[in-house]
């Protein structure tokens, strides 16, 4: 059995890692989003650049997820870091000495993001390897403290600095994130909880792909993780297409408000964060699942009640507030354990690919909502497309908590460890 002081280093350098290239990251998005708009004036191009993100890791996961379960994960990991921090550097120097035009900005994007997937599986499928069991809830709970600090942080010190220095400043910034994020990650033991032997691959990664699906279907407990995260993603889309429309088109609330309405969100995410990675790992699962649950339908259907109450706009500021830092709790308090158990109840040799596939569904069910929620607020009122929304996360757990199966596994899974090569 690893000491504690082994998988406290390495969580304390998994941190500084996540730490440095998510601020950095966070920083230069914000700033490059700011610069395309700032000489557009478009906000077309500026959403170019949000489609170049995502479009790649929805496409890409698949196959990042089965190359981690193929080859060593950390040379993965500080490849990537130090792969992201030299491509920024020659479109650096591209954008000073050659050309300033936006598609520079765009190939940086595409080809930033295609890095950072493969990066971002082989780090999720490492997880578990690096801390173990009993760390897990700790390590995913910090894990998801930083970003959503970083998320707070990154815009107001974009803002404040982009007035200040020039788009190639920004980009240094992220170059240092990437490189001792690289640095950090030389020193982390990705495989403290298996076997340190030589993985032998016989199959084509197609193949491996395919087996990767069929293990997803065999596990019933997997399976329905997945479908309910594709589920939950697909309607809770409707909130960042709603609360704007509701906030600057239904109440005409002046943009500083709804900047501080949506950073509450970010605030949430970290507090709830910060208290499960203090707390011990939670005993029931299941039923934290299933409230979370609840609470995220009921509070999605509360956000549309401004639009039927005549109320003045600063009660409404504090009202919406109060709700989305609850909307943020509870999603963290779904999430957490339901990370910690994929985790878990996934041999190692198939982690990568598993979390691929849940990346990939929910994050293709998210742009599909955002497009047919921005539909449906054109055609039916705020509170109706919010009343739904909800009430259809609502019915799915209704569902699970009558059908048992569900549930009953989650029990099960909670109790039992996982099935893999323990060092």
């Amino acid at each position: 059995m690893p000491s504690s002081a082994a998988i406290k280093k390495n969580l304390v350098l998994f941190l500084l890692a996540k730490v440095v290239i998510v601020f950095g990251s966070s920083i230069y998005s914000f700033a490059i989003g700011l610069y395309v708009l700032a000489v557009t004036g478009s906000a077309v191009n500026f959403s170019i650049t949000l489609l170049l993100t995502i479009l790649p890791r929805i496409i890409l996961a698949p196959l990042a997820g089965t190359l981690s379960d193929r080859w060593n994960r950390k040379r993965i990991i500080i490849t990537t870091n130090f792969a992201c921090a030299l491509w920024i550097a020659v479109i650096c120097g591209l954008f000073i000495f050659v050309t300033q035009d936006i598609w520079l900005l765009y190939l940086a994007t595409c080809v930033l993001s295609i890095i950072n997937t493969f990066y971002s599986s082989a780090v999720m499928s490492s997880i578990y390897n690096m801390v173990g069991p009993d760390f897990l809830q700790k390590a995913m709970s910090l894990n998801q403290a930083v970003a959503s600090f970083s998320v707070i942080l990154g815009p107001i010190l974009g803002g404040i600095l982009f007035g200040l220095l020039p788009l190639s400043s920004f980009m240094l910034i992220n170059i240092c994130g990437f490189f001792l994020s690289g640095i950090a990650s030389l020193f982390i033991n990705y495989y403290l909880f298996v076997e340190k032997t030589e993985k032998q691959q016989a199959g084509t990664i197609q193949t491996e792909l395919r087996a990767g699906l069929s293990y997803v279907k065999k596990q019933t407990l997997l399976r329905q993780l997945i479908f309910m995260s594709v589920w939950v993603n697909f309607w809770f889309a409707v909130f960042p297409v709603a609360l704007p429309y509701l906030v600057l088109t239904i109440r005409q609330m002046p943009t500083y408000q709804f900047g501080l309405i949506e950073g509450s969100f970010a605030v949430g995410m970290l507090v709830m964060s910060t208290i499960l990675s203090l707390k011990a790992e939670m005993k029931n699962k299941s039923f934290s699942i299933g409230i979370g649950m609840v609470c995220l339908g009921i509070l999605l259907m509360l956000i549309g009640m401004p639009q039927l109450i005549e109320i003045s706009n600063q009660v409404v500021f504090v009202y919406l507030i109060g709700i989305v830092l609850l909307l943020a709790a509870a999603i963290m308090i779904i999430n957490i354990p339901v990370m910690v158990l994929i985790q878990k109840s996934t041999k190692d040799e198939y982690r990568g690919r598993v979390m691929a596939i849940l990346e990939t569904g929910a994050s293709a069910a998210t742009p599909l909502g955002y497009i047919l929620f921005g539909l449906f607020l054109e055609w039916w009122p705020i509170w109706v497309i919010m009343l739904v929304s909800g009430g259809s996360i609502i019915c799915m757990i209704l569902y699970h908590t009558r059908n048992k199966q569900f549930f009953n596994l989650l029990k099960q899974t909670d109790q039992t460890k996982v099935v893999s090569t323990e060092a």
